[in-house]
């Protein structure tokens, strides 16, 4: 169990115009605006990185009570931007000034670490232990003595509070209180001993 110090979230734009190339420079304007007012509150280069981009047609709607020809009446846009923040301090600040940037779309918040090496060992010694102390007591009860370990298999894993998932937003008159809480990473160890 540690205390996370990166937290990870997608901020989207999403941006609808009566043609493609007005949805598009709409977007393009937004975007530019939020991913530059990142970068001025120390957002690196590195740790953004769009992740989807989406242009899609809207339809005029469906009427199945007469056929019709569905025509479209205009276009959508969504980009988003998948941000790494490295002081998780600035969390409330940042979700408010990308959406005071132009940002209307938050899909996800979630912490980590940016090493977890320290807590992966921890989390795997622990389960070799667990996994020795079980295989003693089934071999104490079965009235058999462990032998040799055979073989060992590691899986881990990082268990974490669920992500935040939000759908558009609108803006804030103040930072919003996030709170990154513990996060504990967990290792399954799968081990075979020799029975004597």
């Amino acid at each position: 169990v540690g205390s996370p110090d990166m937290a990870m979230m997608s901020f989207g734009v999403v941006s609808e115009g009566k043609t493609a190339g007005e949805a598009m420079a709409t977007n393009s304007a937004a975007m530019t605006k939020l991913r530059n007012r990142l970068r001025e509150l120390g957002v690196a280069a590195r740790d953004m990185q769009t992740s989807n981009f989406s242009l899609n047609p809207k339809y005029t709607p469906y009427n199945s009570g007469r056929p019709q020809t569905r025509e479209i009446v205009g276009y959508t846009v969504n980009n988003q931007l998948s941000v790494r923040l490295r002081d998780i301090d600035k969390v409330g600040d940042i979700i408010d000034q990308a959406v005071s940037s132009g940002a209307n779309n938050l899909n996800s918040l979630r912490f980590g670490f940016q090493d977890q090496t320290a807590l992966e060992a921890e989390a795997k010694q622990a389960a070799v232990r667990d996994a020795r102390a079980t295989a003693e007591l089934l071999a104490e009860e079965a009235g058999v003595k462990l032998g040799r370990v055979m073989s060992i298999s590691v899986g881990s894993y990082r268990a974490s509070p669920q992500p935040v998932a939000m759908a558009r937003m609108e803006m804030a008159d103040a930072a919003p209180p996030i709170e990154a809480g513990e996060s504990a990473l967990s290792a399954n160890v799968s081990m075979t001993f020799e029975i004597k």
